[in-house]
């Protein structure tokens, strides 16, 4: 790896890790807990080090461990992991001298994580914002929609259609499925109609996207769910059980400079949902501006919708989510909905 690719600023990466601390403190004391220790630990941040610079390197030196952690569960590690001990002990003294122990005793099996793997979380339960907007856009549309969503990771929303979801109580979607997303409207009234819009294809684009028949993708999508989110991680089994017995099209490429031919490959008669919801945050600025000019001059062409979250993470507490089509002459934005990163509620101003 040449050393342009690395971290080069620690006091960053120590930043990073306090950051880190900080976000987790409420949903997983364990990691919150760690990442305090690692800020100031010479020997981890060195490995950290090892993350290609750009890239989250606490999410991925977590990752990294969870994931090796839970194919060598004999670890003393283990025992404060409720992922892989049913009784995990709570961060203690004892606690970070073990994770530092496993790290430096595996560095030689984390490196190669850490430089190849990326936190491409599939969070299963965004499904549940996708419900109602891929409904109001199929109505708008008035036919199945082509969906085609940016960053997909395994592909796990596209398929949202498979799932059953349950708003405060109200149940829709697929009654058959084996999972169910629970989900809170905060406010207004979202379309949630009993049967999920009509797809009538879906393909994901992604520069590394991950396969719901290999073995090692699904354990490192396990292993990026945090250790205390056990429903999530139940979810996101469910989902890829639906997955592996329909695996979602994924392409490899990049957004901006493949996306018109994946579009080029749908009838120019059938409209098309393009989603992304938390991508446009991890891109450069100048990415996004030159994503949305693209999909903005498509829109002229072919009935084309987007469904995008925006940037700005209102300091990690909601994502707002717009819906930009063409009417008329010009481009049309509404805001749909604000939603928690995770989708554990929604709240709908379109």
């Amino acid at each position: 790896m040449p050393p342009c690719c690395l971290w080069t600023d620690m006091p960053d990466l120590q930043t990073q890790f306090r950051d880190l601390a900080t976000w987790a403190e409420d949903s997983s004391p364990l990691y919150a807990h760690l990442c305090r220790e690692a800020a100031d630990d010479p020997a981890v941040l060195d490995l950290a080090a090892t993350v290609p610079e750009g890239r989250q390197a606490p999410h991925l030196l977590l990752a990294a461990v969870h994931y090796l952690l839970d194919r060598n569960p004999d670890h003393r590690l283990a025992e404060y992991y409720p992922s892989i001990t049913r009784a995990a002990r709570a961060p203690d003294d004892e606690c970070f001298p073990a994770f530092r122990e496993f790290c430096l005793d595996r560095a030689d099996d984390i490196r190669p994580l850490l430089r190849n793997r990326r936190t491409q979380t599939n969070a299963v339960r965004r499904s549940a914002v996708l419900y109602p907007a891929v409904t109001a856009v199929a109505r708008a549309a008035d036919g199945p929609l082509a969906l085609v969503e940016l960053g997909p990771s395994a592909g796990l929303n596209l398929l949202f259609d498979h799932y059953r979801y349950d708003y405060d109580g109200r149940v829709v979607g697929n009654g058959d499925s084996p999972v169910t997303i629970e989900s809170s409207v905060r406010r207004g009234d979202p379309p949630l109609p009993e049967t999920p819009p009509a797809i009538r294809s879906r393909v994901g684009l992604d520069r590394n996207p991950l396969d719901v028949t290999d073995e090692a993708d699904r354990d490192w999508l396990r292993a990026l769910v945090w250790p205390e989110h056990e429903e999530r991680r139940a979810v996101l089994d469910g989902s890829l059980s639906v997955a592996r017995d329909d695996p979602p099209e994924l392409i490899p490429g990049d957004m901006l400079d493949d996306l018109p031919a994946v579009l080029d490959g749908i009838p120019e008669d059938v409209p098309v949902c393009v989603v992304n919801t938390l991508v446009l945050y991890q891109v450069p600025a100048e990415l996004s501006e030159a994503l949305t000019a693209s999909l903005e001059d498509l829109m002229a062409d072919r009935p084309l919708h987007w469904l995008t979250g925006r940037r700005d993470l209102s300091g990690g507490e909601s994502v707002g989510l717009d819906w930009k089509r063409q009417i008329g002459d010009g481009i049309e934005t509404t805001h749909l909905a604000d939603y928690e990163p995770h989708g554990a509620w929604l709240s709908w101003r379109g």
